[in-house]
């Protein structure tokens, strides 16, 4: 296969090939730590349609920040209280035991791309990379698949080479360049004596070309050129740990769970981003808000179902927001616009379930927290994006990093994890 041939090829798999910040080492060891999957909401979300509700009073009140249930019908799983429309009632009572809530998240803006930068990079300004691209540029730099992304922010910084995964057959085809029929291991283009002697003088050539290139990027890309034409390489051991089908159903954040998993479980992928769109809904909220958040949450659903078939599910962190909330009440068109005020779900080794922290007043309003006991506090701390990261930066073991000092977040340590 030739190199333009290859980039065609990766191209039309939905790969997004980059050069990893540091060399590849040879021989690397399978990751075995936590895999890190953030899910994102995009186009802001409504908690108090999910994990902070707020019910009418009355089928006479005017101007409710919910139409479509009453207060008194709030359902609540463990210490969880959840909004009851959509699939809520069924995700919470099947996972309020390992689920954290954050609620009264500030992400102090309205805007689509600083909220969701603001979400998962814990900064509202440009160029801090994603909490994702940042864990796995500290613990899995040297991954060409360390870090897999579906969408939301993915800004790397350099770190890491984000990579994008589409066609699950041209992706096959890119694992086993050596067979007429990628599925088929008997259908070699060569027989096994002329493979090797190939594999022989095309590892003599690279040995050659790297002696006479000094320029170490240029070096890492001819030798992912040579893993990725030999077969030997991580797309081989991903398509290994793939499903024989992927899900087929209009619910996309299940296929974006399934080759996170596969990716993990080949020892290859450290973090993923995982992204359903729809939620911007300034018309007509309730029909078409509360379908996606059920999407949403049976996506989630099925992560967490497919790391339990897997046997992962004990080494899995996931995090789930969105670029901000929605406004209290309706506007004109029976729609709710952007709302800074907003919350987060997690749940993974660490991260103590059955618990909600933060709270809203009946408009949905931040309350701030008191530091210590995260108890509301009017004279107290208001939650942020930062205090999630600098939490989330100290659970993954890289706030000491250098990685992580090049991208610092500043800010007051709360005890979110205990």
């Amino acid at each position: 296969m030739e190199r333009r041939d290859f980039l065609k090829l990766a191209a039309y798999a939905g790969l997004a090939l980059g050069v990893p910040a540091l060399p590849r080492r040879a021989g690397a060891a399978p990751y075995d730590g936590p895999l890190w999957v953030m899910v994102h909401a995009d186009g802001g979300w409504d908690p108090t349609s999910l994990c902070d509700p707020k019910g009418r009073i009355s089928e006479a009140e005017e101007n409710p920040m919910n139409k479509s249930y009453l207060a008194s019908e709030i359902g609540q799983a463990g210490n969880i209280r959840f909004a009851p429309v959509g699939g809520n009632q069924a995700f919470f009572e099947k996972h309020y035991r390992k689920l954290l809530v954050i609620n009264g998240l500030d992400v102090e803006t309205n805007s689509h791309d600083t909220g969701t930068r603001h979400v998962w990079s814990g900064k509202t300004g440009e160029g801090h990379p994603a909490l994702a691209a940042l864990i796995a540029g500290a613990v899995g730099r040297e991954r060409p698949m360390s870090f897999l992304t579906s969408g939301g922010y993915d800004y790397t910084a350099g770190l890491v080479a984000p990579t994008r995964t589409g066609n699950m057959g041209a992706l096959t085809r890119l694992a086993f360049p050596d067979r007429m029929d990628p599925g088929n291991a008997e259908s070699r283009f060569h027989s096994e004596a002329t493979s090797e002697r190939i594999a022989a003088a095309q590892r003599a050539r690279l040995e050659a070309l790297m002696q006479e290139q000094r320029l170490p990027k240029v070096r890492e890309q001819m030798s992912m050129l040579y893993a990725a034409r030999t077969g030997e390489n991580e797309l081989r051991r991903l398509t290994e740990f793939l499903p024989a089908e992927l899900d087929g159903s209009n619910n996309p954040l299940k296929r974006q769970a399934q080759v996170a998993i596969a990716a993990y479980r080949a020892g290859i992928t450290v973090a993923a981003n995982l992204s359903i769109g729809g939620f911007d809904t300034h018309g007509n909220h309730d029909a078409s808000h509360i379908p996606r958040l059920q999407l949403l949450l049976e996506g989630v659903d099925f992560l967490l179902d497919e790391a339990e078939r897997t046997g992962v599910a004990d080494r899995m962190v996931v995090v789930i927001g969105s670029d901000f909330a929605r406004t209290p009440g309706y506007n004109e068109g029976n729609g709710k616009d952007h709302w800074s005020i907003t919350s987060m779900m997690l749940m993974g080794p660490g991260i103590p379930g059955n618990r909600v922290i933060g709270t809203t007043d009946e408009r949905h309003r931040a309350i701030p927290v008191d530091p210590v006991t995260l108890q509301p506090n009017p004279n107290g701390t208001r939650i942020k994006p930062v205090h999630v990261h600098r939490a989330l930066r100290r659970l993954a073991g890289i706030d000491g990093t250098e990685t992580a000092a090049g991208f610092p977040v500043k800010g007051d340590d709360l005890p979110l994890f205990g």
